[in-house]
């Protein structure tokens, strides 16, 4: 069992020695946010009874869940383990009752102060360097998985363990064999002055986290990011010959909505560039979980493509103009 799995499975195991679990939120800002994605998507399409909410750290404050009460886990995840808001979202949460997880990569931090349970979470800057099992977004689908199979089942439980068991593997895989396009697109797509990222399903978290926190935080590029199904009710009508659109085309039951999208796209001769799961090594899971992998997967393979861009246009990823520089 890999120290993910193990972390998962005793903090879920004990909670559920206390109380039961009918609601699980998942709270944060910005890229800590959108890296619950994973674990948010899997409950949504495999729960039947338990609630599932995705929420930004200081609406949950302000706008608190009547819900939120002592059968809630609450999910919380702050790089530093100081970001005000979450940290206020997990003294709100246990005030309420509820059980707190917080996912930190600094350890003895304010959010592990107010978490029942912390788990430190390997990131770094060059990806190769950390286990992609690991890392924040992936555990918000170990507690995920745990959770529903130790609430309602999931028939699919070795499955999808087996295909943690492999997933670094095809990271590490596909990272390599970006590299060569991530050069390419770096020296294309380095003058261009608004960038719209583009997901489905599993993957629309991580083309959401492209959007806010690399061009937008990271690169001052003009950024949104577009549901491929909400694509066709309104956005659409931006496209013409040149537009940039990053895809992320997922495996999986909303790949129809991206292979949509993409015919349009083409069609009307806009810029873009296609991250495929299916060509990046997912087809080597389990069938029947592997779509619960493609935006942990998709986020792995930014890495190379953010790293390129960023020398390209001699914007280091760490630049901020306001970020911790300026009071707000």
């Amino acid at each position: 069992m890999s120290v993910a799995h193990e972390n998962a499975r005793r903090i879920i195991s004990d909670i559920l020695g206390k109380q039961n679990i009918e609601h699980v939120w998942f709270v944060g800002c910005g890229g800590s946010l959108t890296g619950f994605w994973p674990g948010k998507y899997f409950l949504n399409c495999e729960a039947s009874k338990l609630a599932v909410g995705y929420i930004t750290s200081n609406e949950f404050v302000h706008a608190t869940p009547k819900a939120l009460g002592k059968n809630s886990v609450v999910i919380l995840a702050s790089q530093q383990g100081n970001t005000a808001e979450t940290v206020a979202a997990a003294r709100v949460a246990r005030e309420k009752g509820a059980a707190t997880i917080g996912l930190v990569y600094q350890p003895n931090t304010p959010l592990c102060a107010h978490s029942d349970y912390v788990i430190e979470y390997q990131w770094a800057r060059y990806p190769e360097t950390v286990d992609p099992v690991q890392q924040k977004a992936a555990y918000s689908l170990w507690l995920a998985l745990e959770i529903l199979a130790k609430t309602e089942g999931y028939a699919k439980y070795h499955e999808l363990v087996s295909a943690f068991g492999r997933f670094s593997d095809v990271v590490h895989r596909a990272q390599r064999q970006a590299q060569e396009d991530a050069q390419r697109f770096a020296a294309e797509w380095k003058d261009e002055k608004v960038i719209y990222m583009m997901g489905s399903g599993p993957s629309f978290g991580a083309a959401h986290q492209e959007s806010i926190c690399i061009l937008l935080e990271m690169q001052w590029i003009n950024s949104a990011s577009i549901h491929s199904g909400e694509y066709f009710h309104g956005p659409f009508e931006i496209t013409e010959p040149g537009t940039p659109f990053i895809l992320l085309q997922s495996r999986g039951r909303t790949r129809p909505l991206d292979d949509r999208a993409i015919r349009f796209i083409e069609r009307y001769q806009g810029k873009l560039q296609l991250i495929d799961a299916d060509k990046l090594g997912i087809q080597d899971l389990p069938t029947d979980v592997g779509e619960y992998f493609c935006g942990l997967l998709h986020n792995c393979v930014l890495d190379v493509y953010n790293l390129a861009l960023a020398t390209a246009r001699n914007h280091p990823l760490t630049t901020r103009r306001y970020m911790w520089k300026v009071e707000y």
